[in-house]
Order: structure tokens, then C-alpha cells, then sequence
């Protein structure tokens, strides 16, 4: 497997088991009582991550960055337990990195991946989405060692959850 296709295999990977953790977390939360501060802010986010959705389907990259940059500005209420508000904030900040290397702005993107970073790492896939944008924004600045530190990082941390979920 090439460089490349590694890289890509692994952020198509992480994508897809961020999308089951932020399901499964929400469940956990049971933020379907609106009127709770909590959900609100959890429902903001998910309202921002589908209006950046649509906005990256149109190649708006200004748009995207606004509605996530919005969503990370607001602070969570009390009420979210503060691991619970640090991977909210960690995928919005994931998010942001990307809609960053999507747009050509290399160094924007390592910023948002370290500011997610800097919330705390856990051995979940927010770390590991966080991890795989800072890597790929190091790639694109010639950091390949740094880039190779950070994607195996990655890579050990979806082997303990693979491990975990398939009870080894």
C-alpha cells in the first residue's frame, strides 16, 4: 500500500468510526429533551456539521469554515460533561482541518488539529481524526517524519479500539 492510499484508507476509516462514536455518544448523552441546554448545544453542532456538509458539497470552503468556526465559538453549557464537550469539539475542530486542507491552507489545518489536540487525547476516535489531519497537513508541508509520527500514533490507537470492539 502506498503513502497515499495508506493516508486515505485511514482518514475513510476514521470518518466512518467517528460517525458511529458520535452516534453512539449521543445516545449515551440522551440529549433528546431540546429544551436542555446540553441538547441544544449538541443539536447547534449537528446543525453546523450538516450546513458545513452542504457548504463543502459546493466547494464553499469560506461558508464551511464560518458555520463550523461559529459552532467551535460557542461554548458548551455546564450541563455537557467536559469529556462529553471535548469530542463535540474535537470533531468540529476535526471538521475544520479538513474543510483547511480542502481549501489549500496547510497551516491553517495544523493549527485546527493541534487546537483540537490541546483539548486532550484519549484513545478515541476524535484523537485519531485530529492525529490523521494534523499528519496530512504535515505531509503537505514537508514534514514527513512529523507526518509518519502522527499517522502511526493513529494507527496504534484504531488497533486498540479495533481490538476492543472485537473483544480481543
Amino acid at each position: 500500500m502506498t503513502r497515499r492510499s495508506f493516508g486515505s484508507a485511514l482518514a475513510l476509516f476514521t470518518t466512518v468510526s467517528w460517525f458511529v462514536a458520535i452516534m453512539a455518544a449521543m445516545a449515551t448523552w440522551g440529549c433528546a429533551a431540546s429544551e436542555e441546554p446540553g441538547a441544544t448545544w449538541v443539536e447547534g453542532a449537528m446543525r453546523a456539521n450538516a450546513a458545513a456538509d452542504q457548504a463543502i458539497a459546493n466547494e464553499d470552503w469560506d461558508g464551511a469554515r464560518q458555520t463550523l468556526r461559529g459552532a467551535v465559538d460557542r461554548p458548551a453549557p455546564a450541563s455537557i460533561a467536559a469529556d462529553d464537550a471535548r469530542v463535540v469539539m474535537q470533531d468540529l475542530l476535526y471538521r475544520l482541518a479538513e474543510v483547511e486542507l480542502s481549501a489549500g491552507n496547510v497551516s491553517a489545518a495544523a493549527d485546527r488539529a493541534d487546537e483540537g489536540l490541546n483539548l486532550g487525547q484519549a484513545e478515541d476516535v476524535f484523537t485519531v481524526n485530529l492525529l490523521v489531519a494534523r499528519a496530512r497537513a504535515r505531509e503537505a508541508q514537508d514534514r514527513p517524519r512529523e507526518a509518519a509520527g502522527d499517522y502511526f500514533e493513529a494507527l496504534e490507537i484504531n488497533q486498540k479500539l479495533l481490538s476492543e470492539a472485537l473483544g480481543e
